[in-house]
């Protein structure tokens, strides 16, 4: 476990004391924050939940990964649909932090889920997918295509000088644009998934 270092690391990182992480969950003093720091108590699930939350870490990641060595940032861009196609917001909402080894052969950015379109490989509303940015997909990758202004993340195909876009959801159509279509619509691969990053 690496709560206590990730703890301390994560507090040192925002630039707060213990008092004011204290203040913030409820406590009277640092005492209780100072424990949980030098390993000798550590809080209840519940607690561990909100720590995640305040400093925006993956419940997981706090307790069972150094923290401290995911320290290349990555963007999260926008909002991503996994269902119907929406806007793609390129504003840079938040950051999440890799190690080198996960980035340093390409260009990397995280996008949030919204919508079931691919739940049938556990992709879901409230998830994070990490993409790697390129410009092509193989047949049958999953990736991130940008119709328009529109992003969405489906399975890609090529048949028959036909690009169709499919979701992992029966209850989904496969989307099929011709070769005029992708010119006409501007249709373009973002990237390709390389993970999802499950969030509870």
């Amino acid at each position: 476990m690496y709560f206590k270092e990730n703890l301390r690391f994560l507090r040192k990182r925002k630039l707060i004391s213990q008092n004011e992480l204290a203040d913030f969950l409820g406590y009277k003093s640092f005492t209780t924050i100072q424990k949980w720091e030098d390993g000798t108590s550590t809080p209840n699930m519940s607690m561990l939940t909100k720590i995640s939350k305040y400093f925006n870490v993956d419940l997981n990641d706090l307790i069972n990964i150094d923290i401290s060595k995911l320290n290349k940032k990555i963007p999260v861009i926008g909002i991503i649909r996994g269902g119907p196609a929406i806007f793609a917001d390129q504003n840079i909402s938040d950051y999440e932090y890799v190690s080198y080894e996960e980035s340093n052969d390409g260009e990397y950015f995280y996008l949030d889920i919204v919508g079931d379109s691919m739940k049938n490989i556990r992709i879901l509303e409230g998830d994070r997918v990490y993409i790697r940015k390129q410009s092509t997909l193989e047949n049958g990758e999953v990736g991130v295509v940008l119709i328009g202004e529109e992003a969405t993340l489906k399975r890609v195909y090529y048949e028959d000088d036909k690009l169709i876009l499919k979701s992992e959801n029966e209850l989904y159509s496969p989307m099929i644009f011709t070769k005029k279509d992708v010119m006409d619509k501007e249709i373009k691969i973002l990237g390709k998934l390389i993970h999802n990053k499950i969030r509870y």
